[in-house]
């Protein structure tokens, strides 16, 4: 029996699949075929055979009977479905998937690698953990069982944001279920309607200051930006964009526990599924303008570094103004979208304005910054070195008022004293210091990386940044002629899709340096190994280097699985689109008179790497009467690594106040990382008969961050580095 080409109602089509049931056998005693199991009727290969085609009326019959008997038997929710299904929103049963490979490692810099590492414990229910993971466990568990003491920069943020903490690792358990998040947020271990505390009893900032104000939706976040003068500004022309430009929605409320529960009982008949789909789409449009600023930001600095030295912009310029015009282009786009949508309205509340996955944002939005803060500020002054001889546990080695109690690492409290007293200490020192050995330092070097994912899916990063001032030989003789400087950023990432196997999916660098007569500028991308820009050449009269066009791969990294939905295997292809570039404004001058002794340099290191990948999965052919579709946003990776300043050795003049005639280091340059690290979902949807099904293959709740790495500011005579 054939599949009609048409629908039957419900009811018929179940009458007719248990007639084919029951007469298939005797209706095929006579074939030559045995009769197939389900493991065969399920099987692509097997339904294209002779056989298989024989026996297609039972085989049909038969997989949707199994089909409905799982439906039945699993949970369900209310999900947006797959274009390909038809769209719109229905119920659909849901296969959960555990978490059994993941890879979280390293990231030790920031706050995002310590919630990812401990969140993965609790998403696995503290079961089947990997060898790096058992450690790490173990070492959060030392933390909690040595009272108040730190013996890490990564402790002491636990202790002293303890409650927080505690539960922001157990909600690791729900994976990307904002809802049950939100609801355990207002329960009795909950951090809503009550008092946080460190772990030393003292009482935490509350999460709502109750007069920081925030957007109706992330669509008023929107203003028409500056371009570089005399370029050509793009028009935003639509009534959404004038909707959208409202200062009152862009001031709308000051959030409060309240608030944000009432918000969640006013859209309680709106399934979680459609707000938390606005919310996703909200969060790409903000990352749509912070990319915009960041772009006009980066100009403004490099054409006043440029303009100092009277250099011609007019071709930094352009370039920028081509980037922010098509920014702006995609901007009003994703507007006017959002007014068919009905998010640009204050006349009302819409499901645009709030969600459970917005409550986790805007909680991360407060939280990240703060440790993120304290963790920075640790890193720095202490290099995490809490050993039995640091400086941190003997403060009263540094004969600095105000720390006089020896060991600092008792409590949170006492900690946070010490780094604030030891900051303020350092920031009155004329020269840099590293604090960790209280030595001067010529340089200043940073490195880190980490890895987070799965071997579905996974993306990690290395990087290195820094500057460096550099005499010849192993001790100075006052030979101030040989100077050197270079500035340099290098960012690497790498990716897995279905496969343990990490691939280089780029590696970018930029690197200014004086030479004996000249300025050498260095500039290299790589995209899958292949080299796909290049620059290296020495100036020996002052110029500047401008380069900032972003390399698109829409499928950069691919490979391909097999997923059971339920008892049908179906084919997965999953893929890496990336965007990859390195925005550099790079170059300087150098003079030397080594008669005299003295020497002229200005180098010019605004160097930024950055990179976005994103998964994607497509499906194969199923077996007949299976529908299949996928659904789902997967970033893998989104990172930034601005380097941004100068380095400038000059003669003062003969007026100097007080050192005339001096050699003088003028210095000034920061390091910034953005990063967003691996967040989404991507779910294969499989539809028999009338009923749908949900099959995630990968979820991930993401998390972000910004953070100033290093920042060094000093004008100081040369002599006094050494």
């Amino acid at each position: 029996m054939r599949r009609l080409p048409f629908r039957l109602p419900r009811s018929a089509r179940w009458a007719l699949t248990s007639t084919v049931m029951l007469a298939a056998p005797q209706a095929l005693a006579a074939s030559s075929c045995p009769q197939p199991e389900l493991t065969e009727c399920s099987n692509v290969e097997y339904r294209a055979s002779a056989c298989g085609q024989e026996y297609d009326g039972y085989c049909q019959g038969l997989m949707e009977t199994e089909w409905k008997v799982r439906y039945e038997s699993a949970p369900t929710r209310t999900a947006i479905i797959p274009k390909s299904l038809g769209g719109g929103v229905a119920t659909v049963a849901v296969q959960d998937r555990p978490v059994v490979t993941s890879t979280f490692e390293g990231s030790d810099e920031t706050v995002v690698g310590q919630i990812q590492r401990g969140q993965v414990l609790a998403r696995k229910g503290y079961k089947n953990l990997t060898e790096v993971e058992k450690a790490y466990a173990e070492q959060r568990k030392g933390w909690d069982d040595n009272e108040t003491l730190a013996r890490s920069c990564q402790e002491y943020v636990h202790e002293k944001h303890y409650d927080y903490s505690r539960f922001e690792q157990e909600a690791g358990q729900f994976g990307d279920d904002y809802r049950a998040l939100f609801t355990a947020a207002y329960g009795s271990e909950g951090i809503a309607e009550r008092t946080l505390f460190s772990k030393d009893g003292e009482k935490l900032p509350p999460l709502w200051d109750g007069d920081t104000r925030v957007e109706k939706n992330a669509y008023f976040r929107f203003e028409p930006g500056e371009y570089p003068k005399g370029t050509q500004a793009y028009t935003f022309s639509t009534e959404a964009a004038l909707k959208a430009n409202n200062p009152e929605g862009r001031k709308w409320v000051a959030p409060t526990d309240g608030w944000h529960l009432s918000m969640s009982e006013a859209l309680s008949e709106t399934p979680d599924d459609v707000l938390n789909d606005s919310q996703q789409r909200q969060e790409k449009f903000t990352a749509l303008l912070g990319r915009r600023d960041a772009v006009y930001l980066q100009w403004q600095r490099a054409s006043e570094a440029l303009k100092a030295r009277d250099f011609d912009t007019a071709e930094l310029d352009a370039q920028t103004a081509e980037r922010l015009y098509a920014l702006d282009k995609a901007i009003e786009v994703s507007l006017v979208r959002a007014d068919k949508e009905g998010c640009l309205t204050t006349e009302k509340t819409t499901a645009c304005d709030w969600s459970p996955r917005r409550y986790k944002a805007m909680v991360d939005a407060v939280m990240v910054p703060r440790r993120e803060a304290d963790l920075g500020v640790c890193l720095t002054l202490t290099g995490n070195d809490f050993g039995a001889e640091s400086f941190v546990r003997n403060a009263d080695r540094l004969k600095i008022e105000g720390l006089d109690q020896g060991d600092y690492t008792r409590s949170p409290q006492m900690l946070q004293h010490y780094l604030r007293t030891f900051a303020t200490w350092l920031a009155q020192q004329p020269e840099p210091v590293q604090p960790a050995t209280m030595t001067k330092r010529h340089a200043q070097d940073v490195s880190a990386g980490g890895y987070a994912g799965s071997n579905d899916f996974g993306g990690g990063y290395s990087l290195r940044a820094g500057w460096e001032v550099t005499t010849p030989g192993t001790a100075f003789t006052g030979n101030w002629c040989d100077t050197n400087a270079s500035v340099s950023s290098e960012l690497t990432l790498y990716a897995n899709v279905f496969s343990p196997v990490r691939t280089e999916l780029a590696h970018l660098e930029g690197r200014a340096f004086t030479e004996p007569s000249a300025v050498r500028v260095q500039v290299g991308a790589r995209l899958l190994g292949y080299s796909i820009f290049t620059y290296d050449h020495s100036q020996p009269t002052r110029f500047t280097f401008v380069q900032s066009t972003p390399f698109v791969d829409q499928d950069a990294v691919s490979a391909s699985t097999t997923f059971m939905v339920w008892f049908i295997p179906v084919t997965v292809k999953g893929g890496l689109s990336a965007e990859v570039g390195i925005r550099t404004t790079l170059g300087g001058a150098v003079t030397r008179d080594c008669t005299q002794n003295l020497i002229a340099l200005d180098l010019i290191g605004n160097v930024g790497p950055y990179a976005i990948a994103n998964g994607f999965a497509d499906v194969g052919i199923g077996v007949p009467g299976l529908r299949v579709g996928v659904r789902g946003e997967l970033v893998i990776l989104d990172f930034n690594l601005p380097l941004e300043g100068n380095v400038g050795i000059a003669l003062s003049n003969a007026s100097h106040p007080t050192n005339p005639n001096t050699l003088f280091l003028s210095l000034g340059l920061n390091l910034d990382m953005t990063m967003k690290s691996l967040g989404g979902k991507l779910s294969l949807f499989g539809e028999l008969l009338f009923l749908k099904a949900e099959f995630p293959i990968v979820s991930w709740t993401g998390v972000g961050t910004s953070q100033r790495l290093f920042s060094d500011q000093y004008y100081l005579p040369l002599a006094q580095l050494y």
